[in-house]
């Protein structure tokens, strides 16, 4: 590792043999006051509460995470008020320090070691890359699912195209059934508050949806829904385990969507609720991408885990993929290459 550069402390999956570390204290670092707030909460809705942290302005977030021993040599601290006055929130920015080590102990106790706020930014550029190229991913594997689907649908000679989507509705739980009917006349039509996007052709087809305008306008999870309704439906096992691995791939697919961050959550806190699909696992073999054992390690982990669904499933599934998203996922490989280098492997 290059003198000056941040020192990883614990195995991060996104880096092959880079290092990360759990909490380190930054937000407990954040002076709590007894000042009383009037606070919302899932719980309890609106309420007075105290003892909460306080809200910083980018000069205070830089001096906290001064006293934390994060450096600014690699960018100054003008730089840095500016990154995080119009590049990036703290909260965001910040994130990526779980991958790096702190002091266990003396003087510089939960300190950062050799952490520059330049590693923060890059990582950030890095995790923006990340979301930019899996958005364009899942995107082709959303439209390649939908268009296979109604084109075997549209090659049944039983099926008439309305039926099937009555029989959806009608099986679904009347709370989700009104759900995506509410959804939908919300969106419908061209006056305000209406889908400016696809409100006029839900209108058009309002009082009797064919599947092919259905799948066309109803979100991925409803898309999801349907899948696992005509593998049901049809006794079509593959058709269910694609419709799990998808499952994986909308997670993703939302991550992006919503600017979440995707490399701090490859910390062993993060762990997978169920073990990866055969399917996914016998793909990554078949790329001799480490060894088993590490194969095994590396995908208990719940982000990970879902990304490399998201990429067999998009190496698998059979249509017509984006050239453009498949040079996207070559430079991608590169830059974490380069970062693999620089991190430490």
């Amino acid at each position: 590792m290059a003198t000056g550069e941040a020192v990883p402390l614990r195995r991060c999956s996104a880096f092959g043999n880079a290092w990360f570390l759990g909490d380190d204290g930054l937000n407990r670092g954040m002076e709590e006051t007894e000042k009383t707030y009037t606070a919302w909460g899932l719980d309890e809705g609106e309420h007075e509460a105290q003892g909460l942290k306080p809200m910083l302005t980018p000069e205070g977030q830089v001096e906290l995470l001064k006293a934390k021993g994060v450096t600014f040599d690699r960018c100054s601290e003008e730089q840095a008020i500016e990154a995080l006055s119009g590049r990036d929130t703290f909260l965001h920015t910040a994130a990526y320090r779980k991958l790096f080590q702190v002091h266990r102990e003396g003087g510089k106790a939960g300190q950062y070691v050799k952490l520059d706020f330049a590693d923060l930014l890059d990582l950030d550029a890095l995790d923006g890359r990340l979301r930019r190229t899996f958005l364009a991913v899942t995107g082709d594997i959303e439209r390649i699912a939908k268009t296979r689907l109604i084109a075997r649908l549209a090659d049944d000679p039983t099926e008439d195209g309305y039926g099937i989507v009555s029989e959806f509705m009608q099986g679904q739980r009347a709370t989700y059934r009104n759900s995506i009917a509410r959804g939908l006349k919300a969106r419908a039509g061209s006056s305000g508050g209406a889908d400016t996007y696809s409100g006029n052709l839900i209108e058009h087809y309002r009082s009797a949806m064919p599947v092919w305008v259905f799948l066309e306008v109803v979100p991925f999870g409803t898309l999801l829904a349907f899948l696992l309704f005509c593998a049901d439906r049809w006794g079509d096992k593959a058709l269910e385990n694609r419709h799990y691995e998808l499952t994986g791939v909308k997670a993703v697919r939302n991550c992006c969507a919503h600017q979440s961050c995707i490399i701090n959550g490859f910390t062993d806190g993060n762990r997978a609720s169920h073990a990866p699909r055969y399917r996914i696992m016998e793909w990554l073999s078949g790329r001799e991408v480490g060894s088993a054992r590490a194969r095994k390690e590396k995908m208990r982990n719940e982000g990970m885990q879902q990304l490399v669904t998201t990429l067999a499933v998009f190496d698998t599934i059979e249509g017509q993929r984006s050239s453009d998203t498949k040079a996207a996922l070559v430079e991608l490989s590169g830059a974490l290459k380069n970062h693999c280098q620089r991190y430490g492997e």
